[in-house]
């Protein structure tokens, strides 16, 4: 291992504060959105194989989450620990058809519940790792259970069995993990969905796992916390360090490296049409109504009548709303709003990779 700060539970620097999102903030977004449906009952972990030892585990049921795992010669590392005990043992299980090689360590790609809530069921000498920003927001537990409740059909069992365990390993910017005769790398690039949003990558077979980060196939981006400015500044820098043919997102169906071309447009175009709103003197209201979704981000699914896809194109929707929503109140909140102009600017600078001790 390169680069590793090993850190005790009550060890978590007290200078980086916490920015959470309320529990009750579903209940106050603007109105057509979806909270996004993410109770497993009933969902599978379908494995892919997308290179030699490196596997996509897809949810059968979207946007439940999806997961994955890569395996070296040392043992395997894990993206993601669901969000209950019944599926981290569907993800242990999925490994234990390809390799008996031991579970080394588990990677929480960001702090909330769907991700990071079946931790405790792995062994207890797998090694948690998470970003710092993931590690200090994970410590308020029960916040996160009734935020996470509206996704669940506001059904508390599905989590009834979780025990809190918190990360073991904890990086800053970058870490590399070594599983022998193979590295995952980890980044974490800035704010984006959530404070601490990590990217794990494996370069010879180019493939990356992003969480929250980047969703899957016809998403759109997700300002569930922070602002867009923020947001495009993350992704500007994430297309600039790494060439990705295949990612495994958090939620929704596989992608490719080329949906980074939807994300930085959408999030730029988005800025610039709330910064108009503003400067025409429109309500939250009238901003929201004169920003709708471009046709750019919705023509992968014209002419469909299933009815599965009108449920997305309804979820997609919301989530615009929600976007135009907080990016509004962002930019009346914050005269030091950052535009995308000082986001592309940031992506010139050298990006210096370390891990705080």
């Amino acid at each position: 291992m390169k680069g590793i700060s090993k850190t005790a539970h009550a060890g978590f620097s007290p200078l980086i504060p916490a920015v959470l999102v309320p529990p009750e903030v579903f209940t106050q977004a603007p109105p057509g959105f979806i909270p996004p449906p993410l109770n497993p009952s009933g969902a599978r972990l379908e494995t892919k194989e997308l290179a030699p030892g490196v596997y996509g585990l897809l949810s059968s049921k979207p946007p439940v989450d999806n997961s994955g795992f890569v395996v070296g010669e040392h043992g395997v590392l894990v993206i993601d620990a669901h969000i209950n005990g019944a599926m981290a043992g569907l993800i242990q299980t999925a490994v234990r058809q390809v390799t008996n090689k031991p579970i080394l360590y588990v990677v929480n790609t960001n702090y909330h519940g769907d991700h990071t809530f079946g931790n405790y069921a792995f062994p207890p000498e797998t090694l948690i790792v998470a970003q710092q920003k993931t590690a200090e927001s994970m410590r308020d537990f029960e916040r996160e259970k009734r935020f996470l409740l509206p996704t669940v059909d506001n059904d508390p069992t599905v989590f009834g069995d979780v025990r809190l365990r918190l990360p073991d390993v904890v990086l800053d910017e970058y870490l590399e993990l070594d599983l022998g005769g193979r590295v995952v790398e980890l980044y974490h690039f800035g704010h984006g969905n959530t404070p601490g949003d990590t990217v794990v990558f494996v370069p010879e077979a180019r493939v990356a796992w992003t969480g929250n980060l980047i969703a899957g196939e016809g998403f759109i981006p997700f300002l569930i916390e922070g602002g867009a400015g923020a947001y495009l500044e993350t992704m500007a820098k994430f297309t600039h360090t790494l060439e990705v043919a295949t990612i495994v997102p958090g939620h929704g169906l596989l992608t490719s490296g080329t949906i980074l071309g939807r994300y930085l447009p959408y999030l730029s175009e988005l800025i610039e049409a709330v910064r108009k709103a503003i400067r025409a003197g429109q309500n939250l209201e009238e901003a929201i109504a004169a920003t709708p979704l471009g046709q750019q981000y919705t023509k992968d699914i014209a002419g469909s009548d299933s009815p599965l896809v009108a449920q997305f194109v309804a979820f997609r929707v919301g989530i615009h709303r929600w976007n135009v929503w907080r990016t509004y109140q962002g930019m009346k909140g914050d005269p030091t709003y950052r535009g995308p102009e000082a986001a592309y600017a940031a992506t010139h600078e050298k990006n210096a990779m370390f891990v705080l001790g």
